[in-house]
């Protein structure tokens, strides 16, 4: 029996080249390669097209009804776990605050001076862990920011909101998390609800939803909005902080490209709602599939030397946000959290250099758990 036959995806961690490797022998495996999932026989979808075509076909593999099971029951409710006209409603009534325009507002007027707040509190030291003080706390801080609500603890922040995704594994711990970020969120709801402002908050009301949805939809966003950017975040710097070669090239270039090759989001599941095919491999109804975007994001067929780091590659659309329907409609708001973090750590912090790290594991959500850097001097904000 292969590795691919017996390894636990959730239990794995697969740190640095591991999880490539093996992600590559599953796609030169041919057909769907199988894995487990919480103990769940699944199959991986490893190459680029198979991936493109089957995450496009909504009926047959639809995306919400696994986060149902997996999500739901410590979110709530939110588009994630719809799909069809619910999933298409509900989610242009959460999500208009995070189209182009008001993620350009909100760049200029408050992220980028909320990266400069938190390089602040160490870069007069001269050396700190930028995974721990930077990439755990300016997701956290910019969705609260952007939601209207309080800066809490960032440790905290943290804490909770891997609580939330641990449903599974820890549901008393996952409704622990719950009653935390309620207590912060309903008396400023019902703020919102009497006097409206500028921010996601009273635009989740205004639209319309009640207490429930409301509280359901700010989860998700720390759980999963905040949580995968402080991941990205992880792996961005650890790309490219090393290499001074890099540290003079357009950050968007970097961003894009961290974002191929080492995803937050390594794998997402599916679930096959009646007997279909992916590729040329037969899928019976109630199939667990695995969408490995980690590995498309490496199929050699799209992305030439795809385990080489290339800011400057041309090729297709990466698959970290998703394809079809369900594509992540926070993208440009988490790529302009990532530019903002490393424009502002290179501005600031001159001649600075990485001490230690570690490298990114996880075979689902993927991080950098540390990164230790040191510089000469800084710079005011």
């Amino acid at each position: 029996m292969s590795r691919a036959q017996v390894l636990d995806l959730v239990e794995a961690a697969l740190p640095g080249d591991e999880l490539h490797d093996f992600l590559r022998a599953a796609r030169l495996s041919g057909g769907l390669a199988e894995a487990t999932l919480l103990g769940q026989p699944a199959r991986l979808v490893t190459t680029y097209a198979d991936l493109k075509g089957f995450m496009i076909d909504e009926v047959t593999f639809p995306g919400g009804t696994i986060y149902q099971f997996q999500v739901e029951p410590a979110i709530g409710p939110t588009f994630i776990s719809m799909d069809g006209d619910q999933h298409v409603n509900t989610r242009q009534q959460a999500m208009p605050a995070f189209r182009s325009r008001p993620v350009s507002r909100f760049v200029d007027e408050q992220l980028v001076p909320l990266a400069h707040e938190v390089v602040d509190r160490f870069a007069g030291r001269g050396e700190a862990d930028l995974v721990a003080e930077l990439a755990n706390v300016l997701p956290f801080w910019a969705i609260s920011r952007k939601l209207g609500l309080p800066i809490g603890s960032e440790d905290k922040q943290r804490a909770v909101t891997r609580a939330l995704l641990a449903h599974v594994a820890d549901p008393a711990g996952a409704r622990r998390a719950v009653d935390t970020i309620d207590a912060v969120v309903r008396p400023v709801m019902d703020e919102r609800r009497r006097e409206p402002r500028d921010d996601v908050l009273s635009r989740l009301i205004t639209a319309g939803m009640d207490d429930a949805q409301v509280l359901s939809h700010v989860r998700l966003l720390y759980a999963v909005g905040a949580t995968t950017t402080s991941d990205a975040m992880s792996n961005l710097l650890r790309l490219v902080l090393p290499d001074p070669a890099l540290h003079d090239v357009p950050v968007p270039l970097l961003v894009a490209e961290s974002l191929r090759l080492e995803p937050p989001v390594a794998v997402l599941p599916r679930l096959a709602t009646q007997d279909s095919r992916v590729g040329n491999t037969e899928v019976g109804a109630g199939t667990l599939l695995l969408a490995a975007l980690a590995a498309g994001n490496r199929d050699p067929d799209v992305f030439p030397e795809p385990d080489r780091f290339d800011p400057h590659r041309d090729g297709a659309e990466v698959l970290s946000f998703g394809v079809g329907p369900k594509f992540c409609p926070g993208w440009n708001l988490a790529r302009s959290q990532l530019a903002a973090a490393l424009s502002v750590l290179l501005e600031r912090l001159p001649g600075i250099s990485v001490v230690e790290t570690t490298e990114p594991q996880g075979a689902i959500l993927r991080s950098t758990p540390r990164l230790v850097a040191r510089w000469t001097g800084s710079t005011g904000s």
